[in-house]
């Protein structure tokens, strides 16, 4: 058998059935063996970032591995922003990558691949050889795990001509870590926590599936409890749920969260946004729990740390406080619970919707109706996120975001793996017009052609709002950050999607039309129109 019949074996030999890509002189028989000989899913994208973001989409939606391909040279280059914002994200993903044949020093697309892959922070693995192709597959899908960032394998052309036997390798099993907090450390964090007077149970993305473990925790110790954004609605049935922690923080949760006197977080990083620079945890005691000692005290100082697994600490801690007999704070009131539970968004502000523009705050409060509950949203980044993080889901995995590099852009195709992942629910798509412009409009082509149960909201104020908000409080023009864009809605109906535009608040109801009668196979495209400064206006 010939190299590229070996990698594209191995592959599914570790369990590998969807493969996101783009063809090219390196990688293309691979990628053709693995489809016709093997049924492996090929989605083709339009561009290399693309393919690797909806690698990143499938990996978050299905909790599996995220595997993407590219071609050498300008292939592999296309994809640093994607593989940055997989590492930030710390989503295990392997990019197949070509490389060039070993002794053509000449080759026009030749570069040191390895050096470019260091820079974004993925980890790079080199087939050393034709006979070690099995092994080598196996440990790039080792380290994926272990090191949670995407993995380039290196392929040399050459490499794929040779005639070779098959010797598989063992299967990479993936084995769920539950780590046992240090005694002296848990005693200490105890202490921090138990002596509160208003303490508040927070949970990050590490603390995804201790649920019962953390609101059994929150009850002992008379603690509400809150989220970062990672983590949305974990606790989306509790009476005493704050939402989110942060710059998204309602007005209701954050009077509760200025009187707290302790955090006791849970997989949380505590960063910029959490803790809304500060604001949120100045004057208050932290102890900080995470599976990764590294994290720990990294973004600010902590009272307590712990090194162990979510749900393993919380038991722990609730075990301590019943041996104890602690009687728990009187933070976790009935006045708060029914506080919250009144809390109505939309009294929250005044509509300024006209005739020919929607405001965002309400456009997002009426799309929570129209859109189908049991739904998977996917955000891109830029200005108009900032009315649609909010969105009600019904878990954490629910929610998925391109944020992490700050990148506007990714979210399109982050959105069609998204929905290769699970076809079985609609996956709603936020994006921005600058966003849809800059990496998203060709592949709307590739959420028709894969057949894709998608509804694309665009959020169009015909600029880059992020730039043109910043402009306008400085009291300088703004014409630079404004776009005269093609028509986005005739774009997407040329691509095959269902299209409703949104110039009023009226025309949301041929919005929730279009959703509830959607034709399987056939994409919805919203088109909502923004005013740039009213939205600006809107958020100062």
């Amino acid at each position: 058998m010939l190299g590229h019949d070996v990698v594209a074996r191995a592959f599914v030999d570790q369990g590998v059935d969807t493969v996101f890509g783009v063809l090219g002189d390196g990688n293309l028989f691979i990628a053709e063996t693995m489809m016709r000989v093997h049924g492996v899913r090929f989605v083709a994208a339009t561009h290399e970032a693309n393919a690797v973001m909806m690698a990143e989409g499938w990996a978050k939606a299905s909790g599996r591995l995220g595997v993407a391909t590219v071609t050498h040279g300008p292939g592999l280059t296309n994809t640093i922003t994607a593989l940055v914002e997989g590492v930030k994200n710390r989503t295990p993903m392997l990019l197949l990558v070509a490389d060039t044949p070993t002794e053509d020093r000449h080759h026009l697309q030749n570069l040191p691949q390895r050096a470019v892959v260091d820079s974004t922070g993925a980890g790079f693995q080199q087939v050393l050889s034709p006979a070690t192709i099995t092994v080598d597959v196996a440990e790039a899908v080792r380290r994926a795990w272990a090191e949670r960032r995407p993995i380039v394998l290196n392929v040399p052309l050459d490499f794929e001509w040779v005639e070779l036997d098959y010797v598989a390798a063992p299967v990479v099993r993936v084995t769920p870590t539950r780590v046992a907090p240090d005694p002296v450390a848990l005693d200490v964090a105890l202490g921090v926590a138990a002596t509160a007077a208003r303490p508040v149970v927070l949970a990050g993305r590490g603390a995804v599936g201790a649920q019962a473990e953390l609101v059994a925790l929150a009850e002992r110790l008379g603690a509400p409890v809150a989220t970062t954004h990672a983590a949305t609605n974990l606790f989306r049935d509790d009476p005493w749920n704050l939402g989110i922690h942060g710059t998204l923080t309602t007005p209701v949760a954050a009077e509760a969260l200025a009187t707290a006197d302790c955090l006791v977080c849970f997989g949380a990083a505590l960063n910029f946004y959490t803790t809304a620079q500060g604001t949120m945890t100045a004057g208050k005691r932290i102890v900080q729990v995470d599976l990764d000692p590294e994290r720990i005290g990294a973004t600010l100082a902590v009272d307590a740390g712990v090194v162990g697994d979510a749900a393993e600490v919380a038991t722990a801690m609730v075990g301590l406080l019943d041996a104890a007999g602690h009687q728990p704070s009187a933070f976790r009131s009935a006045e708060l619970a029914d506080r919250l539970a009144a809390w109505d968004p939309a009294a929250a502000f005044v509509d300024r919707s006209t005739d020919v523009a929607v405001d965002p705050r309400t456009l997002m409060l009426r799309l929570e109706d129209l859109l189908p509950e049991d739904r998977t949203v996917v955000v891109d980044a830029g200005r108009f996120m900032l009315h649609v993080l909010g969105m009600e889901v019904r878990d954490p995995s629910s929610m998925i975001t391109t944020h992490a590099f700050g990148s506007i852009g990714l979210g399109t195709s982050a959105a069609i793996g998204v929905a290769v992942a699970r076809p079985d629910r609609p996956t709603v798509l936020c994006v921005g017009d600058g966003g849809l412009m800059m990496g998203g409009v060709a592949e709307l082509h590739t959420a028709v052609a894969e057949g894709l149960d998608l509804i694309t909201v665009l959020h169009n104020d015909s600029s880059y709002g992020a730039e043109h908000v910043q402009l306008w409080r400085k009291n300088m023009a703004a014409d630079a950050s404004m776009h005269e864009w093609p028509d986005l809605a005739a774009v997407a109906e040329a691509m095959g999607f269902e299209v409703v535009r949104v110039r009023c608040l009226a025309d949301l109801d041929l919005a929730a039309k279009a959703v509830a009668t959607r034709v399987p196979g056939r994409p919805v495209f919203i088109e909502a129109s923004l005013d740039a400064l009213m939205v600006s206006e809107i958020n100062g």
